[in-house]
């Protein structure tokens, strides 16, 4: 008797021709193929940050954990994303994307993560929830055109709950029916790796701020990154490189080597 039923290892034989399909979509795509890259660099970062940070203090574990969590679902994201689960990408992407803003607004006030760990769930949304923390972080930053609202409610509605909307993310073709299984559509598994990107940079930027570089290795590492997202931000977006803070962390590397010999 066949441990796996013949369907579902079937099932598992279509994801990987598409696996293959959309990774050939996104090598003839520059911009798709930088996105991706962007991605992997993210989440480099996260694991640098834990496998290189010792004697963590208990609020750094903490935020390590929720670290964890994002890379693991990134990974399952991009996973989705290739085998053709639009929909199911989209959900792990949402949780990336609330993960980051969670970080965000927990490094507002040091009290905040040992607040957050010891809240009771009954209690969590009130004090921890996502339309709270959206409104607490637009408040902090001037926004009030409500755009991270905007997205999660985009997500929610698309990915994150039953919703006749939400159809469209399992349909081949606009007025098609719903497909059961993977599936390969060029503009969804684009859409979904523009998403992806977004949240995990985000997420990154916020949960690095927990942990300062202190080392040669740890202040290289974060200009490898730098160096990577003004590439990424020249090519997608057209902005012009930024390179004052890379040139002044290069200059403290030396200086740092030099005290070392």
């Amino acid at each position: 008797m066949k441990c796996i039923p013949e369907n579902l290892s079937l099932l598992h034989s279509g994801e990987e021709d598409l696996r293959a399909k959309s990774i050939a979509l996104i090598q003839a795509s520059e911009d798709t193929t930088l996105h991706v890259s962007m991605i992997e660099t993210c989440m480099d970062m996260l694991q640098y940050v834990r496998m290189n940070t010792p004697d963590m203090s208990e609020d750094q574990v903490i935020v390590a954990l929720v670290g964890a969590s994002v890379f693991n679902s990134i990974a399952s994201a991009f996973k989705l994303l290739l085998g053709g689960y639009y929909q199911s990408s989209g959900l792990q992407i949402r949780y990336v994307m609330e993960s980051g803003w969670l970080l965000d607004y927990l490094r507002t006030d040091p009290k905040l993560v040992q607040e957050w760990k010891a809240t009771p769930e009954d209690k969590r949304q009130k004090k921890f929830g996502p339309g709270f923390i959206r409104d607490e972080l637009d408040k902090r930053d001037g926004f009030t055109a409500k755009k991270r609202a905007e997205h999660y409610k985009r997500l929610c509605v698309l990915c994150g709950h039953p919703t006749f909307a939400g159809f469209a993310m399992l349909r081949p073709q606009p007025n098609a029916d719903a497909h059961m299984g993977p599936f390969l559509v060029p503009d969804l598994l684009e859409g979904c790796i523009q998403e992806l990107v977004q949240v995990s940079i985000t997420a990154w930027q916020s949960f690095m701020r927990f942990f300062p570089a202190k080392t040669v290795p740890d202040y290289k590492a974060r200009i490898s990154y730098m160096e990577k997202q003004n590439v990424w931000l020249k090519h997608v977006y057209g902005k012009p490189d930024d390179m004052t803070a890379v040139d002044e962390l290069k200059k403290l590397i030396v200086r740092l080597e030099a005290q070392s010999i």
